[in-house]
C-alpha cells in the first residue's frame, strides 16, 4: 500500500502543478543579426542550412532614383552643402549594401531621404528665385531696347536682339552666373 499511496501523491501533485498552468520556459535560440546569417551563408558546408537576409532591393532602387533626380534637379549647384552630405551617406549606403550589412544600409536609406527632399525643395526654389530675377532683368533690358528701338540703326538693332536671344538662352540653360555678367556687359555697351 505505501507504494500505491505514493503514486497516489505524486499524480495529485502533478495534476496539481498542471492545473496551476506550470509550463517550462520556451528556449528560443537568439535571432542572428543579418550581417551574421549573410556571412554564415557564404560558407562553404554551413551555408546550406543559413538562408542569407533577403536585401532591401526595394529601398536601394528608391534613393538611388532619388539621387539620379538630385542630379537632374541640379543639387550640387543650388544646396551643395545638402548634397554633400548626401553623396557622402550615399556611398556609405551602397558600401554597406554590398557587404551585406542590411540592417545599416536601410538606416542610412532612411537619412538619405529624408535629406534629399530637403535638398530637392531648397534646389527648386533657389532655381525658380534665381530664374524669376534673370526673367525681370531680361524683361526689363527688353523694355528698353523696345522704348529706343526706332532711333538704332539696323546693325546694332540685330547684335541687341542677338544678345538678348544669348540671355534668354542662358536662362533656359539655368546659367544664371553666366548670364549676369553677360548682362552687365550688355547694359554697358548698349545702354540697356
Amino acid at each position: 500500500m505505501k507504494k500505491e499511496s505514493r503514486t497516489f501523491y505524486l499524480l495529485l501533485i502533478l495534476i496539481g502543478l498542471s492545473s496551476l498552468a506550470f509550463k517550462f520556459p520556451d528556449f528560443k535560440a537568439p535571432e542572428m543579426p543579418p550581417y551574421v546569417k549573410y556571412r554564415l551563408s557564404k560558407l562553404p558546408l554551413i551555408g546550406r542550412f543559413v538562408e542569407p537576409p533577403p536585401p532591401p532591393e526595394k529601398e536601394y532602387l528608391e534613393t538611388k532614383q532619388l539621387m539620379e533626380e538630385l542630379s537632374r534637379a541640379r543639387a550640387d549647384r543650388y544646396a551643395p552643402e545638402l548634397y554633400s552630405q548626401i553623396q557622402k551617406k550615399w556611398k556609405r549606403a551602397e558600401e554597406y549594401y554590398h557587404t551585406g550589412h542590411y540592417d545599416w544600409a536601410e538606416i542610412y536609406f532612411d537619412k538619405i531621404r529624408k535629406l534629399s527632399q530637403e535638398a530637392l525643395s531648397k534646389a527648386r526654389t533657389i532655381r525658380e528665385k534665381k530664374k524669376k530675377a534673370a526673367l525681370a532683368v531680361l524683361k526689363k533690358m527688353r523694355s528698353s531696347y523696345e522704348s529706343h528701338k526706332k532711333k538704332l540703326p539696323f546693325e546694332k538693332r540685330l547684335k541687341i536682339e542677338l544678345v538678348l536671344w544669348r540671355l534668354e538662352t542662358l536662362i533656359e540653360l539655368e546659367e544664371f552666373d553666366l548670364f549676369a555678367t553677360e548682362a552687365q556687359e550688355a547694359q554697358k555697351n548698349y545702354h540697356l
